[in-house]
């Protein structure tokens, strides 16, 4: 059914229905980019952690060679808003894994706000040089920046490469985007589109992590009740980074 008018003004009466609705999104995605802008230029008033820490050897490994673990990644991987870097994923896997097996254990992290893979790609990977255990937290500014998946993939596939280049012998661990529909701290009416860009992500992530054979935490709005989130109900609080680490340490078993 066409609405009358002169033939180069008509359009189908499904499009006239449509047309308000798209604009309606394309709107709320502007404002979910604006609102969550304006939590990350709050949020550069918290003070970065320091993450590095150096655990000795037990006696029994003092001869054996000395195991690096590095965090890459966004604010999440950073530990933004937590007070103390032992609260946080690096120190918590450092300290793990240095009970498991009482060798000389060095970590150290250098995730920052606002990191997206492709700020990941350019200028955190020399920091993994040699190490033994690297954790790549990374996607929420992908999907905050509306970034195509196709381009995800592409940046990831990159990390990852260059990554076995300066690490060979690394163990490494994608913590792919969380599903932040389930983010307490976003009013929620932008949860929902929000939410769709982080899974967006993650799937564009997890068919990487697939292909190139690298273990993944994946994190979906069933994994992230209200309570492992921080103050902000944006970022992972004390709780999400204990249990992030313990099922990075499990995946690393495997």
């Amino acid at each position: 059914m066409l609405v009358r008018g002169r033939p180069d003004d008509r359009m189908p009466l499904a499009g006239l229905v449509l047309a308000p609705v798209l604009l309606a999104g394309a709107a709320l995605l502007r404002r979910t980019r604006r609102q969550v802008r304006g939590l990350t230029r709050r949020g550069a008033a918290v003070v970065p952690l320091e993450h590095g820490l150096r655990l000795p050897a037990t006696a029994a490994c003092i001869e054996r060679r000395h195991r690096r673990v590095v965090v890459l990644g966004d604010s999440a991987a950073a530990g933004h808003g937590l007070g103390d870097a032992e609260r946080g994923l690096a120190r918590r896997l450092g300290r793990a894994l240095h009970a498991d097996d009482g060798r000389e254990t060095v970590v150290s992290s250098v995730a920052v706000d606002g990191a997206t893979t492709s700020d990941v790609l350019a200028t955190q990977i020399p920091a993994a040089h040699g190490a033994e255990v690297v954790v790549v937290g990374v996607g929420v500014n992908d999907a905050i920046r509306l970034r195509r998946a196709r381009r995800v993939r592409r940046e990831l596939t990159d990390l990852l490469g260059l990554l076995r280049r300066v690490a060979p012998e690394a163990h490494v661990v994608v913590i792919s985007c969380p599903d932040l529909s389930a983010a307490p701290g976003l009013p929620g009416l932008l949860r929902p589109p929000l939410g769709w860009r982080c899974r967006r992500v993650a799937r564009a992530q997890a068919q990487v992590a697939d292909r190139l054979g690298v273990p993944r935490l994946d994190l979906p709005r069933s994994a992230l009740p209200a309570e492992v989130f921080g103050p902000d109900g944006f970022h992972p609080g004390a709780l999400g980074h204990a249990r992030m680490a313990d099922q990075v340490l499990a995946r690393l078993a495997g």
